[in-house]
């Protein structure tokens, strides 16, 4: 099963895979979910060094310019403050140098591009990770910027939208439609200017539904938190380079995790969360080409939950389509593409087959 690392052995993934089989019974314990979505940060960014993750070596040194023998290794962050690089398309698919994945330091003129953060600089997503479900094969869903990864969080598609340039009205269906239509309760919380932009949300008048992320604490400790939250950036901070790494974290274990867990909800919650995208920032897995839009480069997810396995670290391939599956699955709502059609819902994340453990703050 797992090691004391906490990884799944190759012995024990299908022990796992029959486990989320089992766990798609037991989903209906779960009936609030939560979906944080940060900014700008890979996986090897910001848990490259995590024990039993796989993450930097010490073999890996890229080149300083195309065909330079003279190259450029990870490092240890000297600030918590890291510079805005590009993460566009363009950007992207030169990092990525037809799955080499070695153009990052001459594509982002910058060595920032290696640098990577430690548990002594984000301690309490490490202590999310070890008490919880760590993923590290949970990838973007189009290699590019921000917004067409918004996009297929809540409707498994961006429409072939590459860049943040986002229409003023977006006509095909998000989640929030089949959600209503179902009467599941939701709400958005914080950067909420693309997902009002659906067509269905000016039609139908639902402009309510969103409010800012300082709003979420509030709505847990008046006991109105909606069956289906998205926060799209904590209130203390979304962690988009240059802002403080620590201040994001910090805002999402103190306005978002510790309120849920210290709230009746905690028993029957699944929170998630992860970061829209890689923000220029390296990271040395080539993601799976699952059409021409993605995936796009590993960004951390964390699984809490009371009944999230135990400090696993899930090596399922995911990506923000498998968060809407999770949804999708555990509402009996129809996938909306196919993406989130062929999404894995995450299930293997969980253990439904005791009772909700108690909450361990982060």
């Amino acid at each position: 099963m797992a090691s004391a690392s906490g990884r799944v052995s190759a012995g024990g993934r299908a022990a796992v895979n029959s486990a989320a089989s089992a766990a798609a019974d037991g989903q209906s314990h779960i009936d609030r979910t939560v979906v944080v979505l940060q900014e700008n940060h890979t996986f090897d960014n910001y848990f490259g060094a995590f024990p039993g993750a796989d993450g930097l070596s010490g073999s890996i040194c890229l080149p300083l310019a195309k065909g330079s023998a003279e190259c450029g290794a990870p490092f240890h962050s000297s600030t918590l403050t890291p510079r805005d690089m590009s993460h566009n398309w363009n950007a992207a698919h030169a990092d990525y140098d037809g799955g080499r994945m070695d153009g990052f330091i001459y594509s982002e003129g910058s060595a920032q591009t290696m640098c990577y953060f430690d548990g002594t600089d984000l301690p309490r997503y490490w202590a999310a990770a070890r008490e919880y479900v760590l993923c590290d094969r949970y990838f973007t869903s189009v290699m590019s910027e921000s917004a067409p990864n918004h996009l297929y969080l809540v409707a498994g598609t961006a429409g072939g939208l590459k860049d943040d340039n986002v229409p003023e009205v977006i006509d095909f269906p998000p989640v929030f439609e089949q959600l209503d239509s179902s009467g599941i309760t939701w709400k958005v919380y914080g950067f909420t200017k693309w997902y009002e932009s659906f067509s269905y949300i000016r039609k139908a008048g639902l402009r309510g539904r969103f409010a800012p992320a300082q709003e979420f604490a509030k709505d847990v400790a008046a006991g109105r938190l909606p069956q289906v939250s998205w926060v799209i950036g904590a209130p203390g901070g979304d962690e988009h380079p240059p802002k403080n790494v620590a201040e994001g974290q910090d805002s999402v274990a103190d306005s978002i995790v510790n309120s849920v867990g210290a709230s009746p909800y905690w028993d029957r919650c699944a929170i998630f969360v992860t970061w829209d995208d890689y923000g220029g920032f390296y990271d040395h897995v080539p993601p799976p080409r699952v059409d021409e839009y993605g995936y796009g480069f590993r960004v951390p997810c964390l699984v809490i939950s009371p009944y999230a396995r135990k400090g696993m670290v899930d090596s399922t391939v995911n990506d923000h389509t498998s968060i809407l599956r999770f949804i999708e699955s555990r509402y009996g709502l129809t996938p909306l593409t196919g993406r989130d059609a062929a999404a894995n819902p995450l299930l293997e994340a969980f253990d439904f087959s005791s009772g909700p453990r108690k909450f361990t703050s982060i």
